[in-house]
């Protein structure tokens, strides 16, 4: 009879010790599987009527295992990108990698401390963003000290960068744009409705004009390149206007020791009719260069941002011209069906500069225009559905910029156009 007590005390036990287990942590297993069709009829650059459009398939696969619990949490996702085909159907090579690995360790109230492999996700994603469009996204090896009380937030992010484990020191090539960084990011509500957010990186970045010909440092060598400014975020859930101003400056010096004086400001307002259709219009200032030869690098420097949200969905300027860009957009978006949603873009494309192409051909400041079409069907909670289409309409400008015109010959190109349709399936295993 005593046995009997002594299994049922142990058991109340057991079940009571799992509930509390089970309250303190969580465990999570997820996954995405990605696939996405493109017909890519002059897609970054108009096509010659003398090529074929190209389709593709290509996907992007991902596991992820999540531990959280009060003191830590850990993030591990695998992920697999390729291109149909692109692997033989039997085939000893690997191809699967990490595109997250990370551990964050609570180390007081509202202060925290996460290392390791990780996306960074700031603001709109202009200066850092995971870059989910693109099949392998984007994340950096960075230590970062995190610290959130009320509506302040701060970060204090690190880096340091190296080919293999050294002994001694070497050259490293850029596999990474930057050797070390640091980042601070602030973000605050300063007002009702009104959120500010500061932004401020320090790329170390080796020196790449002393190893052309063959040079090789022994010391470290890096020059510092400065990123600051950040975001005015206006929003009232009661009004049916919101805005965001954005501004971002540079200095000191790039990889080959030109002083950085570059900017990029944008602004964009969108207005709600109604819970069906919004609308928005804004516009984006890349500065450009006008004089390569000062030893000034005017022109504003892409880092770590999104390459597929701004400047058109076909690509034609996501890295800005040396001569700088001018995009003013206007957009419609709206609600068909409780599942179905549908958007279009306009894009008018200005250089602030002319300049000459890789031939010397001179072009002026017109770079042309763009629209973009997109349709999203949210088929069940784990699957979504994605179609696009886009044209761009050019001018001889563009053809110059992008080295299609070489000669006094104008050759023929295809209207360009892009089309894709993609399949996001999110699964949560366990």
């Amino acid at each position: 009879m005593k046995v009997v007590h002594l299994q049922k005390y142990l058991l109340v036990f057991m079940l009571s010790f799992s509930s509390v287990i089970s309250v303190a942590q969580t465990v999570v297993i997820d996954g995405e599987i990605r696939p996405r069709i493109e017909d890519r009829d002059g897609f970054t650059k108009p096509l010659l009527t003398t090529n074929d459009p190209g389709v593709s398939a290509i996907q992007r696969t991902r596991i992820g295992m999540t531990f959280t619990s009060a003191a830590l949490s850990t993030q591990i996702t695998l992920q697999d990108s390729r291109t149909y085909g692109q692997t033989p159907n039997s085939s000893s090579v690997a191809t699967t990698g990490i595109f997250e690995a990370w551990a964050q360790m609570l180390i007081a109230p509202g202060l925290s401390f996460k290392i390791g492999r990780q996306a960074l996700q700031y603001d709109d994603g202009r200066l850092f963003s995971a870059s989910d469009w693109s099949n392998t996204g984007t994340s950096h090896d960075v230590a970062l000290i995190k610290y959130c009380v009320n509506d302040f937030q701060g970060h204090l992010g690190l880096a340091y960068n190296n080919n293999s484990i050294i002994s001694s020191e070497t050259y490293y090539s850029p596999i990474s744009n930057y050797r070390y960084m640091g980042y601070v990011w602030l973000t605050k509500n300063i007002a009702d409705g009104i959120n500010l957010s500061l932004l401020g990186v320090d790329e170390g970045v080796q020196d790449t004009v002393k190893t052309k010909n063959g040079g090789n440092y022994l010391k470290i060598n890096m020059y510092h390149a400065y990123t600051f400014g950040g975001n005015l975020k206006y929003s009232n859930e009661s009004l049916p206007v919101s805005a965001l101003a954005t501004a971002y400056f540079q200095a000191e010096k790039n990889n080959m020791g030109s002083k950085m004086n570059g900017k990029m400001l944008a602004m964009k307002i969108n207005y709600k009719f109604s819970n069906i259709i919004s609308a928005n219009i804004g516009t984006d200032y890349v500065s450009g260069d006008n004089n390569t030869t000062d030893g000034t690098q005017s022109n504003f420097k892409k880092l770590y941002g999104s390459d597929h949200t701004f400047y058109g969905l076909m690509d034609y300027w996501d890295v800005a011209l040396t001569q700088g860009l001018l995009d003013y957009y206007v957009g419609v978006t709206g609600k068909i069906a409780e599942n179905l949603s549908l958007a279009g873009t306009y894009h008018l494309f200005n250089s602030e500069f002319s300049g000459k192409n890789s031939k010397g051909i001179a072009f002026g400041k017109e770079l042309g225009s763009e629209f973009d079409l997109i349709v999203n069907y949210k088929l069940n909670p784990w699957t979504s559905v994605q179609g696009g289409w886009c044209t761009y309409f050019n001018t001889n400008n563009t053809l110059i910029a992008k080295n299609i015109i070489t000669s006094a010959i104008i050759p023929a190109v295809r209207t360009p156009q892009w089309a894709y349709i993609m399949f996001s399936i999110k699964p949560k295993f366990l």
